[in-house]
């Protein structure tokens, strides 16, 4: 019984551990052309607006890259690196577009609360 409950436990882990490996080998570019193709699919981008949003999420995840290697991976710089990311992103759209971001923010905040991933801190106000 004690060998069954083992190997279970190894085998959720090993696969948790696997499934951050893959998003972890995923490089800066690749991850902002990933989300500026997400964006463009949700929110309807023009090219010229694909072109700023890709941009600025290479930048964006650059940085965030960067602070992750350091090993002092500072949460509050990381929060500000996204909020600063947002409110340019914001600038780019249209108020359409903006309402439809705000959505896209919103729920993938709530799916992280769902899924038990969300702070204990309660909600986060912007």
């Amino acid at each position: 019984m004690k060998k069954t409950m083992l190997a279970m436990l190894m085998a959720l882990f090993s696969i948790a551990a696997f499934a951050q490996r893959q998003d972890s080998d995923m490089t800066p570019e690749k991850r902002a052309e990933n989300q500026t193709k997400q964006m463009t699919e949700k929110l309807n981008l023009s090219e010229d607006q694909q072109k700023q949003v890709y941009n600025l999420t290479l930048a964006r995840t650059q940085k965030m890259k960067e602070l992750r290697d350091a090993q002092t991976a500072d949460r509050e710089q990381m929060r500000a690196s996204m909020e600063t990311y947002n409110n340019e992103v914001a600038k780019i759209l249209t108020v359409e577009q903006q309402e439809k971001y705000k959505t896209m923010l919103e729920d993938r905040r709530g799916g992280a609360d769902r899924r038990g991933g969300g702070s204990s801190r309660g909600p986060r106000e912007n």
